[in-house]
């Protein structure tokens, strides 16, 4: 009698153990498509444990090994998922990452409810351990009373006139690109280089220059170590977070413990050997670390590890995207040559034949400006947030439940 006891006490964590498992990965996930498609909104159907993940990369890697047509149909490279299950299942459908639902939605007046939304349904979704010593802990993963006091404080470090003062340092690295290239060219009349890059050569000076000022040569090392993280963070958002993996010694593990560990250390080392004040610097990392007053008048400053954070997204979030910017407008400008030339009278117009631009003469690039704006505008933008628990939300005609992605 005391050993059946007994062995029921050792059994008892197993079988509950296998009772929630079963029921976050087999139970819930059923009750969910069935309460979907009973709205009339389908899906690939859902398989255990992994979801449609599998599906998921094997059309990620369809679409990377064919060439990419010039032509401003982005979706089937970018997102395959999305673009064949649409076709498939209509633009509202159900899919799964792992045991998590998503819901993909792309009807204008759905998105505007989501995103105007004020009543605290939705929320981010929250980064996994794997993605979060990315950036996750900077202004993109935050969220509540954290996000709204980083955003005063970025808000004040990028005000319009400290932004201007940067103009110079822009120039200047942009002049440099400009130079190497004419060494590359010689006496030759064409030559061939990979210009997307030359371009994130290009913002990885600027962003150092503009961040760390007179260290930018160090911002530049910085750089390259959140660019070796970028693969991992790649690997790691497409794959499902198994709880308790990032502690394996596995070799993608080690590899991201050591680019964390040196990007830390030297973004601290500069922080620690910075200007104390905006007053004695302009560059972007002093500014995060000065105090600035609150609508109460009291005074608000970022701590160390937030100041990391911080340096970490901006690397990120504005080195690739202007990289990216500036490649496919250069392929555009290519295309269209009518625009190329409108651009470039436009530019000597404003700057005459030998002078640079400057921050007073700005305004005066309205065709440069609307091609940007154009860009920003044609391709499709796709975001990612969530249900807040216990929470039932209607979208149109759609009743969304508690824990569902909306895509």
């Amino acid at each position: 009698m005391h050993l059946l006891l007994l062995l029921l006490l050792l059994l008892s964590p197993l079988v509950i153990f296998l009772f929630k498992f079963a029921y976050s990965t087999l139970w819930v996930p059923w009750r969910t498509q069935t309460h979907f498609r009973k709205q009339g909104i389908k899906g690939p159907s859902y398989r255990p444990i992994f979801g449609n993940s599998a599906e998921i990369r094997r059309l990620f890697a369809k679409a990377s090994s064919k060439r990419v047509p010039f032509d401003h149909h982005i979706a089937p490279r970018v997102i395959p998922f999305y673009h064949r299950w649409s076709l498939m299942y209509g633009k509202t459908f159900l899919y799964w990452f792992g045991p998590k639902p998503r819901l993909a939605i792309s009807d204008p007046d759905m998105i505007k409810e989501v995103l105007v939304n004020s009543s605290g349904s939705f929320q981010k979704i929250p980064f996994t351990p794997l993605t979060k010593n990315l950036f996750g802990e900077g202004l993109v993963g935050l969220e509540g009373d954290e996000w709204v006091f980083h955003r005063r404080i970025v808000n004040e470090a990028f005000k319009t006139e400290r932004v201007k003062g940067w103009v110079p340092e822009i120039v200047g690295s942009a002049m440099k690109m400009f130079e190497k290239w004419e060494g590359i060219r010689g006496e030759n009349d064409e030559f061939e280089m990979d210009v997307h890059k030359e371009f994130r050569d290009l913002s990885a000076d600027v962003i150092s220059r503009t961040a760390f000022g007179s260290s930018f040569e160090e911002g530049k090392r910085i750089f390259n170590l959140q660019e070796q993280q970028m693969h991992l963070f790649s690997k790691a958002v497409r794959s499902i977070y198994i709880p308790g993996f990032r502690f394996l010694p596995t070799k993608n593990n080690r590899e991201r413990w050591r680019l964390q560990k040196e990007t830390s250390d030297s973004i601290r080392m500069l922080i620690l050997n910075s200007p104390k004040t905006r007053e004695e610097s302009t560059n972007l990392l002093s500014l995060l670390m000065s105090s600035y007053k609150n609508q109460s008048g009291e005074e608000e400053k970022l701590g160390l590890e937030e100041i990391i954070a911080e340096c970490k997204t901006f690397y990120l979030a504005g080195s690739e995207t202007t990289a990216s910017l500036l490649t496919w407008a250069l392929l555009l400008l290519a295309r269209h040559q009518d625009w190329q030339s409108r651009a470039r009278e436009e530019v000597i117009r404003a700057c005459g034949d030998s002078k640079l631009p400057t921050a007073e003469n700005l305004n005066d690039f309205k065709i440069m400006a609307l091609g940007s704006w154009l860009q920003s505008c044609r391709y499709e933008i796709w975001q990612q947030i969530s249900m807040r628990k216990e929470m039932r939300k209607k979208i149109d005609d759609a009743l969304v439940v508690m824990g569902v992605l909306i895509f």
